[in-house]
């Protein structure tokens, strides 16, 4: 009962503290007639109140749930999923779910379902965020509007022949913060778009605006610097280059370079932690100091758990420019999820995410052949103090006839909140390849079985006696192998076969152009198969055949990369780039990877 007079009583509190309309009061009490029903609505107002109550205690719980901090944010998968051939990323940005790129010479592209090019112009710097639909963005040292819908470009600041502008934000509608760069230093200026009133700020460059605290995240000689816009109060974040705020200003991203070795980073706006989020491996040949990858401008998505960063090689293998995804959660992945973002990083050769989930990475992790091409989780057992996850691992040797099942038993523990594989141990392995006597061989446990041979197949099926066995797989009842004869003349044919291991019979499933096969791969299911293959150097090519169906479907300037389960991750090659996408056979569409 005393528990009950101190609710009532503190109702009665806050009942005294909301405001009424006495007006609208007066009406409704003249539209209530009867005393019953006014007594009804006697005490109508502590209900209503207590519901208010409950609802902010909900909103003041969900808002604190979202702001946790840089420490407790883990990598949940991190992939490089667009490749960038031809012509330097000058500058990117994110906005409203597409990565808008200028490429050196070519103009400004959007990535959404494809990589589309949007205007002829060039920038060196974007914007970080957007007003409506206009992003800002420079080019030699001008300043310039982008309106994303119409896709025009309009100058609205002209550099001069003594200083140059880059790197620009919004402040407001008209006003944008840009750092200005002079022979002798760079400002930090605030310039009004109408009037072209310019002003001072601080010394500096590359200011992210934090809007709901007034303050600038910066960098000035190495540091990364908060910059209070009312006070002139300046605190030091880290040392490191291309800071970055989430639009919610919770956080700020960074490259931070320790002992050689670049990684990207990441601080609570209140500087209370930091997290790296990324692994920067040593160079595969002669170490030289520096890490194998240089990381440039970490930027955000649209909310706070993705980061968006280019990398390029640093080790002297000068490939193409790459965009990584890095995906965060406040949760740790479970045992099962790390041992598929490991599989999944090495079969397309993210070798620095790979070794962040291993507790001993050793120096090499990938190689071209032979190489991963797919996986499946068996089972999971819990231990006193660790877990094990046993996994088939899949492996082919390009344009070979070589196919491996291995299962392998990863060995986790839980260290600073997540977890890593401690050990990798391969547990057997069954091969399937073409021996001297040009017979497919299944080897197991170092026994081998000869399943049929060259002369076995029915010459109908042979156009040509100059033929070899290629690319191969083991369906995963083991019922089945699919396997492919290449043909040894320039004009020759590719034809892909089936042979059922009970009954002793060979199928023709397709047969190709002519040219080379590099692979074949099954999806999960062991419905869907891929084929790889090209007719010249220079295109690629890819089929996907439905085996309960019988049904083909062909794809060009495509190539398989692996199979998660029955979607397909795949590869779109063009002259200048290649995008991963991932790809629905049931359904027949495609989705940003």
């Amino acid at each position: 009962m005393m528990e009950n007079e101190k609710i009532k009583k503190t109702l009665y509190e806050l009942r005294n503290e909301i405001e009424v309309d006495i007006d609208l009061k007066k009406q409704l009490r003249k539209t209530l007639v009867k005393k019953s029903r006014t007594r009804k609505w006697k005490n109508a107002w502590i209900p209503l109140i207590a519901a208010a109550i409950m609802f902010l205690a909900f909103l003041m719980s969900n808002e604190q749930m979202q702001h946790v901090k840089a420490s407790s944010l883990k990598i949940e998968n991190a992939i490089s999923f667009l490749d960038i051939g031809s012509g330097e990323i000058t500058a990117y940005t994110y906005h409203a779910g597409r990565l808008y790129l200028s490429l050196e010479g070519r103009g400004i592209f959007v990535y959404g379902n494809e990589l589309k090019q949007v205007s002829n112009d060039t920038a060196d710097s974007f914007s970080r965020s957007s007003k409506g639909e206009k992003l800002l963005f420079t080019y030699n040292g001008d300043v310039f509007l982008f309106d994303v819908k119409t896709m025009k470009s309009e100058k609205v600041l002209d550099g001069t022949s003594d200083s140059s502008y880059i790197y620009p934000e919004w402040k407001d509608q008209n006003h944008i913060y840009l750092t200005k760069v002079t022979d002798n230093e760079k400002q930090i200026v605030e310039v009004n778009v109408q009037t072209k009133k310019e002003t001072f700020i601080v010394s500096g460059e590359m200011a992210s605006l934090v809007e709901k605290e007034q303050k600038l995240v910066f960098e000035r000689h190495g540091e990364i610097i908060i910059y209070n816009v009312k006070s002139g109060k300046e605190t030091i974040v880290d040392r490191g280059k291309n800071p970055s705020v989430t639009n919610e200003g919770n956080f700020i991203s960074y490259v931070k370079e320790r002992s050689g070795f670049e990684d990207v980073w990441i601080s609570d706006m209140d500087l209370e932690t930091k997290n790296k989020v990324t692994t920067n491996p040593p160079p595969r040949f002669e170490p030289s100091g520096e890490g194998m990858y240089r990381y440039q401008f970490p930027i955000w998505g649209n909310d706070e758990r993705t980061l968006y960063v280019m990398k390029k090689r640093n080790d002297g293998e000068n490939g193409p420019a790459k965009i990584m995804k890095i995906e965060l959660s406040e949760q740790s992945s479970t045992e099962i999820e790390t041992v598929k973002s490991y599989l999944q990083a090495l079969m397309v050769r993210d070798d620095d995410f790979a070794k962040s989930l291993l507790k001993d990475p050793p120096e090499f992790l990938t190689y071209s052949n032979p190489k991963q091409i797919g996986f499946q989780i068996l089972e999971t057992t819990k231990k006193e103090q660790s877990t094990s996850v046993k996994a088939e691992v899949y492996w082919t040797d390009t344009s070979l006839a070589y196919y491996k099942v291995s299962t392998y038993d990863f060995t986790l523990m839980k260290e600073n909140e997540r977890y890593v594989i401690e050990t990798v141990k391969e547990l057997s392995a069954t091969e399937l390849l073409s021996n001297e006597q040009n017979e497919i061989e299944l080897v197991k446990d170092g026994k081998g079985e000869a399943l049929f041979s060259l002369q076995d197949i029915p010459q109908s099926f042979i156009q040509t006696e100059n033929i070899r066995f290629s690319s191969l797989l083991r369906t995963h009842d083991e019922k089945n192998v699919i396997f492919s004869l290449q043909g040894m003349d320039e004009t020759s044919e590719v034809t892909l076969f089936s042979f059922n291991r009970e009954i002793k019979a060979f199928n023709l499933l397709a047969t190709l152009e002519g040219g080379v096969m590099y692979k074949v791969a099954l999806d999960a299911t062991g419905r869907y198969l891929t084929a790889d293959y090209s007719t010249d150097a220079l295109d690629s090519k890819m089929l996907i055949f439905d085996l309960e169906k019988g049904k083909q479907t062909d794809f060009t300037n495509v190539r398989s990369k692996f199979w998660k389960g029955d979607k397909l991750i795949l590869e779109e090659v063009a002259e200048t780039h290649s995008m991963y996408y991932q790809y629905d056979p049931h359904t027949g569409s495609k989705i940003n990877y």
